[in-house]
C-alpha cells in the first residue's frame, strides 16, 4: 500500500529524488508503475475487444430478428400503437425516445412498414402529418441492416427543393440517427463549396437540393453514387414540376437504375410520364386521407375575406396591430414585396417583431431568420414568398396570411399548412380581389376545402398611408423599392395561367399605386415577344378606368430591373386615348375584345401604329385674326393651320438677313481694332524717339543726379568745356543724361564712394 502511495504521489507532484537511497525507491516505484500500467493496458484491450465482440455478435443478431420480423410486418400492421410495435434496432428507437416521438402517425405507420421489406412508394398526406420520419426511419434502418460503415460510400439520398426543408430534415436526421455510426452531410446553396467537395466522399447519407447537388455531380470526381440504396422526393410534385426539370433528369441520370425510391408530399403527382423518368417499380400507393372529406388538416380553420387592391396595405397593417401577441406567417407573391413591405413595415415601427425570407437573400441571414422565428412563440411576424411554404415545421403558428391569391389549390394547401401542425388547431386567412373570388371559391369547393366569409370591422382599419407617403419623398432607395414591388406584382398576375382568377384587366394601377405610397404610376410595358403567351381577352384602348396608363414605350430609367423588361407602366394623360402595343390595338380591330366589336369591326383592315397615333392625334380649335385685328371667318379656318413651305421660306429670308448682320458686326469689329492697332503704333514711335528709353523702362532715371564736375572739379576739364556742356544740358536733356552717365563711368574709386555716401546723407 505504501508502495502504490508513493508512486501515486510521485505521479501527481512529479517527484525527484534527492538521494541515492530515494532514487532508487524512486526507481523501483516507476518501474512498478510502469507494470500496472501495462497490465491496465492490455486489460482494456482485452475488454475492448470482447465488448466489441459482444456488440457485433449483439448486432448480427438483432439483424437477423428484424429480417425475421420483416416478412410478419402484414400481421401486424393492424396492431401497431407505439413505435415499439414496428420491428426497428435499439438505436433507432432510442434515438426517437429522446427526440419525444412515441406514437406513430396514421403516414408513418402506413409507410414505414413497406418501406422496411424494400418496396417503392408513393404517398401523399396532409400536411403536418410527419412525412418527415416517414421515410427517415427507413434509410437508418436499411443502412442498419446492410451494416453500412463510412468506408461504403453514399447510401441513401434525400433531395428536397428549398434549402430551409433540407435543414429541417437534417436536424431531425441528428436527433433520430444519433446513436448509429452513420455520417450525414447538407449539401445547399450559399454554403462553402470547397468545404463540402472535400468531405463528400466520407458522407452515408446526403441531404441537399437539386441544384447545388448537380453541381457536384458535374465538378466533383469524389462524388460516387454507384453503391446507392434509397433515393427519396421529399415534396416530389415540386421536386418534378418545370422549375427543375432538366436539373432533376440530370442527376437522375446518373443514379443506379436498382435502387429504392420513396416520394413523398402533401399533393402527390400521378402522371405516368414522372413516374417513369424516377424509374419506380411496381410502387405502393399510399394517401390515408384520400378518402376523408376535408383535404385540409381537421383543426383548421379557414376564412377568406374580400378587399380592393389599393386596401390590401391598409388592411394587413389594421391586422398586424389588432394581432399583436400572435405568431403569424403572411405570404406574397413575389420577393420584391416582401422587401418592400418589410422596409416600410419596419419604418411604421410594428408591436410586433418583424422578419422577412424569400429567395434573393444571404443564405446565412435565411438561416438566422428562420432559427430566430422557430424560436419565437408569439409576437412575431415572418414576410414570407413560396420559399416558406413547403414542408417546413415551423412550431406553434397562430395565423397563415395569404396576401395574394396562391396560383393554384396545391399552393394553398402548402401554404395553409404551415399552421394546425400534429393536431395542433391554427388559422388560416385567404385575401381575395373581389374579381378573384367566385373562381377561387370554385377551385376550393371541387378539391373538398371548406372555407368561410368573414367581414372586415370598418371600425378596426387604420391606414398608414400618410406616414408612407412622407418616407417614400425623404427616402429615393424606399421609392425605388416600392415601383419594383408594384411592377413585380404585376409582373406575377400576368404570368397566371387560370386567367378567369388573375384578370389582369381588372387591376386598378392608379389606385394600387397611390396605396403603396406612389404620386405617379410607374410604368408598365407588355414585350411583343410573349404578348401571344398572355391573353387580356378584355382590355379595351378606351377603358380609361383601367388602362388609360398602358403605353406602347417603357421608360429608360426602369430598365436596370430585371423584373421590369416584362411589364411597365407609362403615365398618360387620362382626357386622352391611351396607345397600347401593336398586338394589343391589333386585337381591338380585329374585334377580339368582346362579342359587339366582333360584328363591327370583323371587317375592318389591320392598322399600323404610326397612323392610330396620327388618329388618337387631335388638333385644338383656335380663333385666327387677320392683320386689321379681326377673326377669320370659319370658312377660312381650314388655311389657319400653319403653311410649313411658307414658314421654311421666312425662316431661310430671316437666316440669311442674320447671316449678314453677323458679318457687318464682325466687319466694323475688325475696323475698329485696326484703329487701335495704329494708335499703339504710333505711341511706340514716340518711345522709341527717346534713345534712353521710356519712364517705364528697367533702367534708373539718373537725371536728378547733380554734375559731378561742378561739385568736385576737374583739373584736366577747362571752364569752357563746362561751360559747351552746361548749354548743351539746357539744350537736350537726352544728351545730358548720356553725358552725365558718361562722366560717371569716368570716376575713380574713391570719387564713386564719395558719391555715394553723398547720396546716402
Amino acid at each position: 500500500m505504501g508502495k502504490n502511495k508513493y508512486v501515486n504521489f510521485a505521479r501527481k507532484n512529479k517527484f525527484k529524488p534527492s538521494s541515492r537511497k530515494s532514487a532508487d525507491a524512486y526507481q523501483s516505484a516507476t518501474h512498478y508503475s510502469n507494470d500496472v500500467e501495462n497490465a491496465t493496458l492490455k486489460r482494456k484491450v482485452k475488454s475492448s475487444h470482447s465488448k466489441l465482440n459482444v456488440s457485433v455478435s449483439v448486432e448480427e443478431a438483432e439483424i437477423q430478428c428484424l429480417g425475421q420480423r420483416y416478412s410478419e410486418l402484414s400481421a401486424i400492421a393492424d396492431t401497431i400503437a407505439t413505435f415499439k410495435d414496428i420491428p426497428l434496432s435499439r438505436k433507432t428507437l432510442a434515438g426517437l425516445n429522446e427526440a419525444d416521438f412515441v406514437k406513430p402517425t396514421v403516414i408513418q405507420r402506413a409507410s414505414i412498414l413497406p418501406a422496411l421489406c424494400g418496396k417503392d412508394i408513393l404517398a401523399a398526406a396532409k400536411t403536418g402529418s410527419g412525412k418527415t420520419l416517414a421515410f427517415l426511419v427507413p434509410i437508418l434502418e436499411r443502412l442498419y441492416v446492410e451494416k453500412w460503415s463510412r468506408l461504403d460510400g453514399l447510401g441513401a439520398l434525400i433531395i428536397t427543393p428549398t434549402r430551409e426543408l433540407a435543414i429541417q430534415i437534417f436536424d431531425t436526421m441528428a436527433r433520430v440517427g444519433n446513436h448509429h455510426d452513420f455520417t450525414a452531410g447538407l449539401i445547399i446553396g450559399g454554403q462553402n463549396l470547397k468545404f463540402e467537395r472535400n468531405r463528400l466522399h466520407n458522407l452515408n447519407v446526403i441531404i441537399g437540393t437539386p441544384g447545388r447537388l448537380l453541381q457536384h455531380m458535374d465538378e466533383n470526381p469524389l462524388f460516387d453514387a454507384t453503391n446507392l440504396k434509397i433515393l427519396v422526393l421529399d415534396e416530389a410534385d415540386r421536386c418534378l414540376d418545370m422549375g427543375f426539370s432538366a436539373t432533376m433528369n440530370s442527376i437522375i441520370e446518373n443514379l443506379p437504375d436498382v435502387r429504392q425510391t420513396l416520394l413523398f408530399s402533401a399533393t402527390q403527382t400521378n402522371s405516368v410520364r414522372d413516374l417513369a423518368r424516377v424509374k419506380l417499380t411496381d410502387p405502393v400507393h399510399i394517401a390515408p386521407h384520400e378518402n376523408e372529406q376535408i383535404a385540409t388538416p381537421v383543426k383548421l380553420q379557414q376564412s377568406y375575406v374580400v378587399v380592393d387592391l389599393s386596401s390590401k396595405l391598409t388592411m394587413l397593417w389594421s391586422f398586424l396591430n389588432t394581432h399583436k401577441k400572435q405568431k403569424i406567417i403572411v405570404f406574397f407573391a413575389t420577393c420584391k414585396q416582401v422587401k418592400y413591405f418589410y422596409q416600410i413595415f419596419r419604418k411604421l415601427r410594428p408591436s410586433s417583431l418583424l422578419l422577412p425570407l424569400y429567395g434573393g437573400m444571404n443564405q446565412e441571414k435565411r438561416n438566422k431568420i428562420y432559427a430566430e422565428f422557430c424560436a419565437k412563440h408569439s409576437n412575431v411576424c415572418l414576410l414570407a414568398t413560396d420559399v416558406a411554404s413547403r414542408g417546413l415545421d415551423f412550431p406553434k403558428v397562430n395565423w397563415v396570411v395569404q396576401m395574394d391569391c396562391p396560383e393554384d389549390v396545391v399552393q394553398y394547401i402548402h401554404r395553409a399548412g404551415r399552421t394546425a401542425r400534429l393536431n395542433t388547431s391554427g388559422e388560416n386567412l385567404l385575401v381575395l380581389l373581389p374579381h378573384e373570388e367566385n373562381a377561387m371559391l370554385k377551385c376550393l369547393e371541387a378539391s373538398k376545402i371548406p372555407i368561410k366569409q368573414i367581414k372586415v370591422d370598418e371600425k378596426q382599419l387604420f391606414s398608414p398611408l400618410v406616414k408612407i407617403q412622407s418616407y417614400l419623398a425623404q427616402s429615393p432607395e424606399l421609392k425605388e423599392s416600392a415601383k419594383r414591388a408594384f411592377v413585380a406584382y404585376i409582373k406575377s398576375v400576368a404570368m397566371m395561367k387560370n386567367k378567369e382568377v388573375f384578370q389582369l384587366q381588372e387591376l386598378m394601377l392608379d389606385e394600387y399605386a397611390k396605396s403603396l405610397g406612389l404620386s405617379i404610376t410607374p410604368r408598365v410595358r407588355f414585350l411583343s415577344r410573349i404578348s401571344d403567351k398572355i391573353h387580356v381577352p378584355s382590355l379595351s384602348v378606351t377603358n380609361k378606368l383601367h388602362t388609360a396608363n398602358v403605353a406602347v414605350k417603357g421608360s429608360s430609367d426602369e430598365a436596370d430591373e430585371s423584373d421590369d423588361d416584362f411589364l411597365k407602366v407609362k403615365r398618360a394623360d387620362h382626357e386622352s386615348e391611351a396607345v397600347i402595343d401593336d398586338e394589343y390595338i391589333n386585337t381591338t380591330e380585329t374585334g377580339e375584345h368582346s362579342s359587339n366589336q366582333n360584328v363591327a369591326n370583323a371587317g375592318k383592315k389591320r392598322m399600323s401604329k404610326v397612323k392610330l397615333v396620327k388618329k388618337s392625334l387631335k388638333i385644338s380649335k383656335r380663333t385666327v385674326f387677320d392683320d386689321a385685328g379681326m377673326p377669320v371667318s370659319k370658312e377660312d379656318e381650314e388655311h389657319s393651320v400653319y403653311d410649313l413651305n411658307e414658314a421654311r421660306l421666312k425662316l431661310e429670308q430671316q437666316d440669311a438677313e442674320d447671316k449678314k448682320r453677323y458679318k457687318e458686326l464682325k466687319k466694323a469689329k475688325r475696323i475698329s481694332m485696326k484703329e487701335k492697332e495704329r494708335k499703339l503704333q504710333a505711341s511706340d514711335a514716340s518711345v522709341e524717339a527717346d534713345d534712353f528709353g521710356s519712364e517705364s523702362d528697367a533702367s534708373v532715371n539718373l537725371d536728378w543726379l547733380p554734375d559731378p564736375d561742378k561739385i568736385y572739379g576737374d583739373k584736366n576739364t577747362t571752364s569752357s568745356e563746362n561751360e559747351s556742356i552746361h548749354s548743351e544740358e539746357l539744350v537736350q536733356p537726352a544728351k545730358r543724361k548720356r553725358t552725365i552717365l558718361h562722366q560717371a563711368c569716368d570716376l575713380t574709386l574713391n570719387e564713386t564712394e564719395q558719391l555715394a555716401m553723398n547720396l546716402l546723407k
